[in-house]
This record gives structure tokens, sequence and C-alpha cells, in this order.
């Protein structure tokens, strides 16, 4: 069973040779960047590519200057779909995403070693589009055939999940996810910081209600994270757990940016 696109043609060409040209283009005009480590994780912008395709550029091009893990690439993204479960994810029950440049099969041993780690991973139907806007640039930077796909609920806490068991069989981590309109510095500084406080609503005592409008309802500690917040805490955790221990801004217009976390 294939996913097919339903975005092509409003968030990015639909024509295979123009989207490929497109993505091409964002990535050879991003300006070259460089990490004095090992690569870990990318956090890209979300949004059709218009909008976010410059600043996804600036990372995806990061990885034409690095050597590329062999183990599976790791894609996240937000969802508006809610889980009870909170420490759960979503995937798609299709067996691969198709996009106008080819097919992307979805690894279902990773998924079964999320469910022996006592993950829940949830096959619930992609509806969305941040997944489907980012395949093209992961086809095109990488040449890969098959990545891990998950989507993020909001008010979800999956960082908090049993990670480490499988952290170490994963190779690189993307996290496409914006950061708060309001807050863009300090959601900066805590991604340079790899700190999680911020994301999971756990904001230090010195700086009450910082999450407030982003996080939930009244912005206390307390409040369920959003999808953005979620994605962006587990990709911190990930990237944690394989080693990082610093992040570089590659590229940044409001609440868009672009990062390499690495070690």
């Amino acid at each position: 069973m294939v996913r097919l696109p339903r975005f092509a043609g409003r968030h990015y060409f639909a024509d295979p040779g123009r989207l490929r040209a497109s993505v091409e283009s964002f990535i050879e005009d991003a300006p070259a960047a460089s990490v004095p480590g090992a690569l870990c994780a990318l956090i890209v912008p979300r949004g059709a590519h218009p909008e976010c395709g410059p600043l996804a550029g600036c990372a995806y091009k990061l990885l034409l200057s690095v050597p590329l893990p062999s183990a599976l690439t790791v894609l996240l993204a937000p969802s508006a779909v809610a889980a009870d479960d909170a420490s759960a994810v979503l995937c798609d029950p299709a067996d691969a995403y198709a996009t106008p440049l080819d097919l992307m099969a979805i690894a279902a041993p990773a998924l079964d070693e999320l469910g022996r780690a006592g993950i829940a991973v949830l096959r619930v139907s992609d509806d969305e589009p941040t997944i489907e806007d980012h395949l093209p640039f992961i086809q095109v930077a990488t040449g890969d055939t098959q990545c891990l796909p998950l989507r993020i609920p909001a008010g979800a806490r999956p960082a908090e999940g049993n990670w480490a068991p499988v952290a170490e069989r994963f190779g690189l981590i993307i996290a496409a996810a914006n950061l708060p309109q309001s807050q863009e510095q300090a959601a900066c500084d805590a991604i340079a910081r790899l700190d999680l406080r911020f994301f999971t609503g756990q904001a230090p005592a010195a700086r009450p209600g910082i999450l407030k409008g982003w996080l939930g309802a009244g912005g206390h500690t307390s409040a369920a994270p959003s999808a953005d917040a979620s994605v962006l805490a587990l990709a911190i955790r990930l990237a944690k757990l394989k080693g990082a221990r610093h992040a570089k801004l590659l590229g940044r217009q409001g609440n868009l940016a672009a990062f390499a976390l690495y070690r």
C-alpha cells in the first residue's frame, strides 16, 4: 500500500523535473556551512516549498559535505491528530510514501523495534503536508530509498519514552518544526543549549510563562506541549542519546530556522 502525494502542485511542483530542479536550487543557493563534529540531527522549518525551501536548503546542503550515517534516517513532524497515549507517535499505515521523484519506503523493522522498546506507534493515515514536503529534500540530498517518518501529536510527550535502546540504531534525525512566534530567540537559545525543558513546558522558574500561547492554555509548566514543541524536544533527546553536545544555527527568518546538532 502506497500513500500517494496529496499536496503536489500546492506545496511543491508536481512535475518531477521541476520539483528536482527547485529542490536542487534551494540546496545549491544556500550558503555553505560546516560543523566541527559528527552530525546527529537537523532541525528544519515546515511549510510549503516557496516559504521554507531556502532555509531548508541551508540544512540539507550540509549533508553534501559531511559523512552520512549508513543507518536509517528518521523524519519527525508535528501532527494535529490527538492521541490518548501521551508517549505515542504516529505513522501512516502505508508501506511507502510516493513523491513525484520516487517511492520512499517506510522502514517496518524500525517500527517493530520501537514497539519492543515500549514506544507505542499508532498507524494513522497522514493527511498533513509536512512529511510529504520534506521527502523530496531527503531524496535529493541523500539518495535514501527508505526512512522512518513519524508524526508527533499535540500534547504528546514522546521525549519521555524509552528511546535509548533504539536511538543508536538510527542514523540522521531530521525534525521539521517551527519555533514559537513570540519566543523565537528563547527557543533558539534552548536549542543551542540542547535544553529539553523549554520544549516540554518545564521552563526555568526565573522565566515564568515564557511558553504561554505555544505549549497550551495559560503557558504554565503543566501545560501540554504543542506538536512543534514535542517534535523539537524529541529531536534534542534523540540527538543527545546519539552523543550530540552542540548545536549550530544555519539560518533563520522569524520563527523559521534551521539548526545542526552535532557531537
